[in-house]
């Protein structure tokens, strides 16, 4: 007996005709929605800094540099919502003209027309990566400079001093410095603390630390040892040279933005300081973060490709408003993960995963039961 035909299934060959059409109504709306979305936050962000910008004259120049830097940043943010409302608008469109309809009547599965989609997806999610990791640290690194160097006229090492200063430096080697005094090389109220592991081991205070003859020398203070018994031993001194490899340049550069470094630059120093003793929770949230934000590109158009061809009314509204609702719920999974990461809630793994173990596991149940 033959089989009917709505129980046949089709195969068809990599990107054959139905992949390209669904791949350029994709990108059409892609290209769209993702230019439409950054020129809005970058709108909204010139009104937040225009005020900045007539109080230190910032000429055209200037702006138009500031604001190119910061695209792969601010791309980065909006990205995900671009793909989610594409795949709202172009596979709705397909729906409401029932040329979804057809093409499952024609024994095509739905898990076979929505593949272009997810390859496509997880491309994206790949180029977004790279952009995070080899373009996004230096263009933020230079829309800073300009917004202080050029624009508000400040320079980059401070001619005077630095206030509260904590640096990292090497062989688990803790800097706490009260103020530190850049033309002259002087640390005001330093204390140094090294660890063997996180054990500490060593520990100066000093009023103050000057840089001679390619060495710090510490001025009136107390050096602490401690052995691995916690006997403390506690030795007086009116100078004390210190040979360490950190240099007067070292403490005049500012604090090291996560966003300003690739991944292994972040977990180079996420490993600084661990081995200082200090809590490095912050630092491994982000630093899976870095892995787990860009897949969201491939898991909203999983999401919303199980919608859209299942609704079958409403046009850009619909789908618009799909799409926010989606990307305000994805987005406050992904920061509740991230400050339950930060404060040792929870894992730094399970933190950061969070918001794509919810939305995979709840794309997966919507796609098992739509209408094949």
């Amino acid at each position: 007996m033959a089989t009917p035909p709505e129980l046949t299934r089709r195969r068809l060959a990599p990107f054959c005709l139905l992949d390209r059409y669904l791949l350029r109504e994709f990108l059409f709306y892609y290209v769209l929605a993702l230019v439409g979305f950054v020129a809005f936050v970058l709108l909204f962000d010139a009104f937040e800094k225009i005020d900045t910008f007539i109080d230190y004259n910032a000429s055209a120049g200037e702006i138009l540099r500031f604001y190119l830097y910061s695209l792969p940043y601010k791309g980065l943010l909006v990205g995900p919502v671009a793909p989610l409302l594409a795949t709202f608008l172009s596979l709705g469109a397909m729906t409401r003209f029932q040329e979804t309809t057809i093409i499952k009547a024609a024994g095509i599965s739905l898990y076979r027309f929505l593949l272009p989609l997810y390859v496509l997806g997880l491309l994206i999610s790949v180029a977004s990566f790279f952009v995070s990791e080899f373009v996004m640290p230096e263009a933020n690194r230079r829309a800073r400079r300009i917004m202080h160097e050029e624009i508000k006229h400040r320079s980059s090492r401070s001619l005077g001093s630095r206030v509260n200063v904590t640096y990292l430096g090497g062989e688990n080697r803790l800097y706490v410095i009260r103020r530190y005094d850049i033309p002259r090389r002087t640390m005001v109220d330093p204390s140094v603390q090294e660890f063997d592991g996180e054990r500490m081991r060593r520990r100066i205070d000093a009023e103050t630390a000057v840089f001679r003859d390619g060495a710090w020398v510490f001025l009136h203070g107390i050096e602490r040892t401690f052995a691995a018994d916690g006997t403390e031993t506690a030795v007086e001194f009116d100078s004390l040279r210190v040979n360490v490899p950190e240099r007067p340049a070292d403490f005049a550069k500012e604090k090291a933005r996560p966003d300003e470094m690739s991944y292994p630059a972040l977990r180079r120093y996420a490993e600084r300081v661990r081995q200082s003793g200090s809590s490095v929770q912050r630092y491994e949230t982000e630093l899976n973060l870095r892995l787990a934000f860009p897949l969201v590109n491939l898991v909203v158009i999983l999401i919303g490709s199980t919608l859209a061809v299942q609704i079958r009314r409403g046009g850009i509204a619909l789908g618009f408003g799909f799409s926010l609702a989606i990307a305000f719920g994805y987005w406050s999974l992904i920061r509740a993960g991230q400050v339950l990461g930060n404060n040792g809630t929870l894992p730094p793994v399970l933190a950061a995963w969070l918001g794509n173990i919810v939305f995979i596991a709840l794309g997966i149940a919507m796609l098992y039961r739509a209408p094949k």
